[in-house]
């Protein structure tokens, strides 16, 4: 139950975040901005992402996720005061004080995701048994990703008939962003204190006092230790990909293609997620080490050869200029020009659901502590 909870926090938080993400900016002066504000959300991030696990040993899930939850109602409100402030005009100037709310939100939605997603990792890790790591995360994963979904369903309709060349936002759209985040924090307050939580094997999740010293030692010893440093590389390359896949290669698309192509990336997200932790990862006829090696080789074939097309595609794309600025595909127009890079992003959609799930599943066999779990969780964010 406390893990549909927060999926569906989630759902309405970082879910319709990503759905407003993935979607172009309606022109370059905007776009410069949107990349300042990414940049002070990811500084924030990291820097909250390790503490987080601590604070959330000490807080508590409930109140890191319901204040969590607030940032991302600020950053589609700043989002919206851009698009305002340019008043339908892509090259119109963007003034001082708009710039400003928009940097701000998204040192502040920096913040509040570290907290939100350190309350995620310790439920979604600490809650399950031995043989539910991969299904619990999955099922997170799916609930989660159908909010993105649904924001890009709504954006994709709405934005549809204005042709080739009308943006993917409008007033409304941007309303229900900001209204749907916002109950994200609303929804938190149903998520239970761990100490009263009950495993399905009945064991009692435990949840020994603590304080900021201990905590503060025990994220610093995180630094040297194994299991975590293994999974650097892993840490870094995740939201290294978000990037390209949100910014570069989105802005081949028309933005109307853009809203369709991310209604399935996000849905092969869904079924990606449940195939490899429901079907395979706590699949018992195999053992875990099994298991995880396979996993292991899945994530290797899958890296060489979705992002090996994407480079064929990104290389034939530069050396041919098949889409220079103002050229973009567009399902609409010509729908045999955008079913390639189509599936491909697709593909990319399947590989983050194994990508996260894989790393989550790893970090859940280490422990079953929530306190450590907790931290853990929040050093990979």
């Amino acid at each position: 139950t406390q893990v549909y909870v927060i999926s569906f926090v989630c759902f309405l938080c970082p879910g319709m975040f990503n759905a407003l993400n993935s979607l172009p900016t309606a022109g370059p002066s905007a776009q410069e901005v949107k990349d300042k504000q990414n940049a002070a959300l990811y500084l924030c991030f990291a820097i909250m992402g390790l503490l987080a696990g601590g604070l959330n040993n000490i807080l508590g899930p409930r109140i890191l996720a319901a204040i969590g939850g607030t940032g991302y109602a600020i950053y589609a409100a700043a989002q919206y005061n851009i698009f305002k402030a340019q008043g339908g005009n892509d090259s119109a100037p963007i003034p001082d004080s708009a710039n400003t709310f928009s940097i701000f939100s998204g040192a502040y939605i920096g913040l509040c995701a570290g907290m939100l997603w350190a309350a995620q990792g310790q439920i979604c890790l600490t809650y399950p048994t031995e043989s539910q790591k991969g299904t619990f995360f999955a099922t997170f994963w799916v609930i989660f990703n159908l909010g993105a979904v649904l924001g890009n369903t709504i954006s994709t309709a709405l934005s549809w008939g204005a042709g080739s060349s009308g943006v993917a936002m409008n007033d409304a759209m941007y309303l229900i962003f900001i209204v749907l985040m916002a109950g994200g924090s609303i929804v938190a307050f149903l998520i239970q204190p761990p100490g009263t939580i009950i495993r399905e094997d009945q064991t009692q999740v435990e949840t020994p006092p603590t304080n900021v010293l201990r905590e503060f030692v025990e994220v610093l010893k995180l630094f040297t230790n194994p299991a975590m440093l293994t999974i650097l590389i892993p840490c870094m390359s995740s939201n290294w990909f978000y990037t390209y896949q949100f910014g570069p290669f989105g802005d081949n698309f028309s933005g109307r293609s853009n809203g369709l192509k991310a209604i399935f990336y996000w849905l092969a997200q869904a079924a990606g997620a449940w195939v490899l932790g429901n079907m395979f990862l706590d699949n018992t006829k195999y053992s875990r080490t099994t298991r995880a090696w396979t996993g292991c080789y899945i994530m290797i074939g899958t890296t060489i050869a979705f992002f090996g097309g994407g480079a064929a595609f990104q290389y034939a794309s530069d050396s041919n200029g098949w889409f220079k600025k103002g050229n973009h595909i567009d399902a609409g127009d010509n729908f045999g020009q955008f079913f390639g890079p189509f599936i491909l992003y697709i593909c990319y959609g399947l590989y983050d659901a194994f990508f996260q799930v894989y790393t989550n599943y790893l970090i859940g066999a280490i422990s079953n502590d929530s306190e450590t779990l907790s931290r853990y969780a929040g050093f990979y964010k």
